[in-house]
């Protein structure tokens, strides 16, 4: 792509975000979501701190039509080259290509770098900004994909990998949804699942010899934000630009998917203690598991 991109001018580089850069995609499922930034021409957060230098530069243009240029030449460039492949050009942020030698569906994202005054101050990537060509409303989208990442694995490498063994587990019980139940649940996306796991901050923490703890304190905090409302509303995403649950019919996909992990912990007791009527958590948080 990058290369492709070369022979008609447009200087880019590649990098990937989602969950596939976060290595919490889930296997036949999970698309692979690469960035295509222009690399030659960025903006910066006004005014610049006086300890960085930046020059003009010899575009001109307003950077959501260099970027859109960027879109427009990603959609030529691949529709010649891919003549296997399908090419959905359709989306508003992204281009899709799936089929033909691909094993997953690549989302091709055009974009050019934005760097914020954290990063001018500190020059780490993760404090650095993206923002998104928006194709339907002609618009540039500012995200910070990598700060998101950074801050997901740091809680997950403090709680010894749980964050991401939670964000797999609900993801694989939305993957595993009937189509009916699957439509409405999906509307909690990748990015959404890895929030809400971030956000149980000290319920991610269990013996590794007690693994079944992380089962029941998903169970009893999906409940507690799918009902609480006051609760539910004060949880904002990792890298703080949103609340996670910004849209009304993503509450219902909370619900559906309480109502998924409490039967998932119901069956999971009961196979453990058929004699237990009424589910009790603590058959799952003192049941030790080892593994060879």
């Amino acid at each position: 792509m990058i290369n492709m991109l070369k022979t008609s001018g447009i200087n880019a580089e590649a990098r990937m975000q989602g969950s596939v850069a976060l290595d919490i995609h889930i296997e036949g499922h999970s698309d692979v979501d690469m960035l295509i930034l222009k690399s030659d021409v960025i903006t910066v957060q006004r005014p610049a701190l006086p300890s960085t230098y930046y020059s003009d530069s010899s575009d001109t243009r307003p950077m959501v039509d260099i970027v859109r240029e960027l879109r427009l030449q990603a959609e030529a460039k691949l529709k010649s080259r891919y003549h296997a492949a399908e090419v959905n050009t359709s989306g508003d942020k992204s281009i899709a290509l799936s089929g033909g030698s691909l094993r997953r569906k690549v989302d091709i994202v055009p974009s050019s770098w934005h760097d914020t005054h954290d990063y001018q101050r500190s020059k780490l990537e993760h404090f650095r900004a993206v923002k998104i060509y928006d194709k339907d409303n002609h618009a540039l989208i500012e995200n910070k994909p990598f700060l998101h990442i950074k801050k997901v694995n740091d809680r997950d490498t403090q709680y010894g990998g749980n964050l991401k063994k939670v964000t797999r587990l609900m993801k694989n019980i939305i993957a595993d949804m009937p189509d009916y139940k699957k439509s409405k649940a999906k509307k909690l996306t990748s990015y959404d699942i890895a929030a809400i796991a971030y956000s149980m901050n000290e319920r991610l923490s269990c013996s590794q010899y007690l693994p079944l703890t992380l089962l029941d304190n998903l169970r009893s905090y999906l409940l507690i934000i799918s009902y609480l409302d006051d609760e539910r509303n004060a949880l904002i995403v990792p890298d703080e630009s949103r609340k996670i649950f910004n849209a009304e019919e993503k509450v219902e996909a909370l619900r559906i998917l309480y109502n998924e992990v409490n039967d998932l912990a119901e069956a999971v007791q009961k196979a453990i203690n058929p004699l237990k009527d009424k589910y009790d958590g603590d058959v799952l948080r003192n049941r030790q598991v080892v593994f060879f």
